[in-house]
């Protein structure tokens, strides 16, 4: 239920605030701040605790020990944490990006995007994901970004406004398609998180060896549009700074069976993602229940005009 004008500004101006303060907090202090606040999460958010030490034991089974697991579900509080204290700093962020955020494989990138094919940025939840996008932005490339709108209107509003700093078009997931294939038709950008689990219009692929229901709309876009797809996988180096690596564009199969083609094509995304969390598994979001079951509504493609 939404709150009444006057309340949702009352929380903006507070809100607001907040970003006032956080963004006159030094880089580095709010980095050493996310720690402590990731600490304090895991010890304090029990149950968000033991999914994500459930998920790593379905995911690594014996390969780890209950130590490892456990040193990696504290680095994904903090890395989470830290995420969120960034994104509300970098409106502050002065200069270009390059020098906050190295980034690997990015000619691969630059060389789909210019082929004016439109490209699909699978981004999963890993590093900074949100602040990396500005590097985008400043190479020129025109970014849209499929976004889950919160709930409270006064979140919205300072949401949106801080990805816009960032260069980043937000596009609502909800009744969103027509706006990604425009955006895809016209040669731009569009990132989409899609490592969470999938209650409609997804397909069963492996994860971790797991069956994950998976969201197949990429799978979709790329067959209908023919953009190019590619990972762009964050991750933090040991003093907490970024780093960024762009995946190959990945082939898009086409056989002609429309569920062969689905499943085909998204658990090659899915494991092109695999590999770069299996690298970095301690800035990935560990705590999101990925692997809830193997049931969802049917997909279905609602054909676009051009």
């Amino acid at each position: 239920m939404s709150k009444s004008p006057s309340l949702n500004n009352l929380f903006y101006s507070g809100g607001q605030v907040v970003l006032w303060i956080v963004q006159h907090i030094p880089l580095r202090t709010l980095r050493v701040l996310g720690r402590i606040g990731g600490l304090v999460t895991y010890r304090v958010a029990g149950a968000r605790r033991r999914v994500a030490l459930e998920n790593l034991d379905l995911a690594y089974g014996d390969e780890l020990t209950q130590a490892e697991k456990t040193a990696i579900a504290k680095s994904s509080f903090i890395n989470l944490f830290t995420t969120i204290l960034e994104f509300c700093y970098s409106p502050a962020i002065k200069g270009s990006m390059d020098n906050l955020v190295t980034v690997t494989n990015s000619e691969v990138f630059l060389n789909a995007y210019a082929e004016g094919k439109g490209v699909i940025l699978l981004v999963p939840h890993m590093g900074n994901w949100e602040v990396c996008g500005r590097w985008h932005g400043e190479q020129g490339v025109v970014q849209h970004a499929v976004v889950r709108r919160q709930k409270q209107e006064w979140m919205n509003r300072i949401v949106t406004s801080i990805r816009a700093s960032n260069l980043i078009q937000e596009i609502d997931k909800k009744n969103g398609l027509r706006k990604v294939v425009a955006a895809l038709r016209r040669g731009e950008m569009v990132s989409i998180l899609v490592d969470q689990h999938a209650r409609k219009e997804a397909v069963e692929v492996l994860f971790f060896g797991q069956p994950a229901m998976t969201h197949a709309s990429v799978a979709l876009l790329a067959l209908k549009t023919g953009c190019r797809v590619l990972v762009c996988s964050g991750f933090r180096y040991p003093d907490g700074s970024f780093g960024g690596v762009f995946s190959d564009p990945i082939e898009t199969t086409e056989t002609g069976c429309r569920e062969t083609d689905l499943v085909e094509n998204t658990q090659r995304y899915v494991t092109a993602m695999e590999h770069y969390v299996r690298q970095h598994p301690q800035d990935w979001m560990w705590m999101h229940r990925r692997w809830k079951g193997t049931k969802a509504a049917p997909v279905e493609w609602e054909d676009e005009e051009d």
